[in-house]
């Protein structure tokens, strides 16, 4: 029987996303470790941390899984899903109001749910990733910053695959009064809702969540890599934009731009960078391996891309949404009946769909992924899914275990290509590893992919006619 898990087995086991919640419950500080990821930095010995610890730390207490904090506040109002979690309403949709679309990610949702509530007093501000002023080299691009008028949420639109950490933003939650919006991935919104179970104060200042629906999490050395490979060192690398929409880039395309220091940018398709295609996995975070929850089943409300045929045609970009509360729901449904929105009904199946490969590595992966680390008697958070639960095929298990790989092995080279400064040191020993993780992907998704072109190519013609 394993003991009670601690701190030192959450770090040492590579499992902490970084997400501040404990740095913030010890008044303590996170700190950037050489791999471009977030970890705590105690000034005491994890020993003396206090009994609310654990209670905190997504990897820790099983017990206060996404099933039980999610059951606490939407068990009375909205449905199950064992995917997708409680839900009162799943839409596919976007902004209509001028300009929110166009200068956000996909529908543009996520700005327009912060800056509704805002219009309607029900908030004080938005919690979310923004640019970091007077960035230096070696700093984060992003940080949690809490903007209090549209037009400063309005500047923090759009997606940003970069790791924050959230302890230095709640302080100042904890130290002004206010109402707010969080916004986080899944895993900072299960801390902040654990969080919220012994902090009153938290409790009270941030009455609504509301989660991105997320494939998993990438260290700041990822970024860096990206604009390395259009020729932006690292140390020149000024600013980074993820996604960019044009008429011309498809929905499901990953278009970025790396700003350089003199204020030029270098536009270039994620996919066509050493490491980039975001689902190779390339220094994606260990935690995000033993992580089951995809689309923040704890928020309020999940935001993300609509990846479904009848959808994907529109290269303005469509997100999925999810309502777990009421309030937030009502606030959707009316901003609909004047127009402000469009949506278009979506079931629990076509939203597990929209999201088919994240859940297939974060429920058949994670059971194998738990299997072997039972069967090498190495510790790894308790999750939903069971060790070997799911049966998996071996061209699927050789997936998952590439997929690993890749990531571990990126993590490393990537920090030896700057110590050599040599970016083509990072391309030489990682190209084959991710030309072979993809060649097995597409031996196993090659009738899906077909068929959802297929559907895509129908919806083309039904909607031009």
């Amino acid at each position: 029987m394993l003991k009670n898990q601690t701190l030192k087995d959450v770090i040492n086991g590579n499992y902490c996303v970084g997400c501040g919640a404990c740095a913030f419950k010890t008044s303590n500080k996170m700190k950037l470790n050489q791999y471009g990821e977030y970890i705590p930095e105690f000034k005491n010995n994890e020993d003396s941390i206090n009994d609310d610890y654990p209670h905190t730390c997504p990897s820790l207490k099983p017990e206060l899984n996404e099933d039980i904090l999610a059951a606490e506040h939407f068990i009375q109002h909205a449905k199950h899903d064992k995917y997708i979690g409680y839900h009162i309403n799943i839409y596919g949709g976007y902004a209509n109001e001028e300009g929110i679309r166009a200068n956000a990610t996909s529908g543009g949702m996520g700005t327009w749910i912060g800056i509704e509530l805002l219009r309607l007093g029900l908030i004080d501000g938005v919690i979310h990733a923004k640019k970091k002023p007077d960035r230096q080299a070696q700093q984060p691009f992003f940080t949690y910053q809490i903007s209090r008028t549209e037009d400063a949420i309005f500047s923090g639109a759009k997606t940003r695959y970069h790791v924050l950490e959230m302890s230095e933003v709640l302080n100042e939650v904890k130290s002004k009064e206010g109402k707010y919006l969080f916004v986080g991935v899944p895993c900072f919104c299960k801390a902040v809702r654990r969080l919220q179970k012994t902090d009153t104060t938290l409790a009270e200042r941030i009455p609504f969540v509301a989660s991105l629906v997320c494939g998993h999490y990438k260290s700041l050395n990822w970024t860096l890599s990206l604009g390395w490979g259009t020729g932006i060192h690292p140390e020149s690398l000024k600013h980074f934009q993820y996604r960019t929409k044009a008429p011309d880039i498809p929905a499901r395309s990953y278009v970025f731009r790396a700003f350089s220091e003199n204020g030029e940018y270098r536009q270039e398709d994620s996919a066509k960078v050493t490491g980039g295609k975001f689902n190779a996995g390339a220094m994606m975070l260990n935690a995000c391996d033993y992580c089951d929850d995809v689309v923040g089943e704890t928020a309020d409300i999940t935001i993300g891309d609509a990846w479904l045929p009848r959808f994907d045609i529109n290269n303005g970009g469509t997100n999925l949404i999810i309502t777990r509360n009421p309030e937030i729901d009502a606030v959707i449904s009316n901003a609909h009946k004047e127009g402000r929105l469009q949506l278009e009904s979506v079931t629990a199946q076509e939203a597990f769909e929209s999201q088919a490969g994240g859940f297939r590595q974060r429920r058949e992966g994670l059971s194998f992924r738990l299997e072997k680390a039972q069967k090498q008697n190495v510790w790894a958070p308790i999750k939903r899914v069971s060790p070997g639960s799911i049966k998996t095929s071996s061209l699927r298990k050789k997936i998952y275990t590439e997929r690993s790989k890749v990531a571990k092995k990126s993590r490393q080279v990537f920090v030896d290509a700057l110590i050599k400064d040599s970016y083509q040191h990072y391309e030489k020993e990682m190209s084959a590893d991710f030309k072979k993780l993809r060649k097995l992907e597409l031996s196993s998704s090659l009738g899906t992919v077909s068929i959802n072109k297929l559907k895509r190519l129908v919806e083309k013609v039904k909607r031009t006619r």
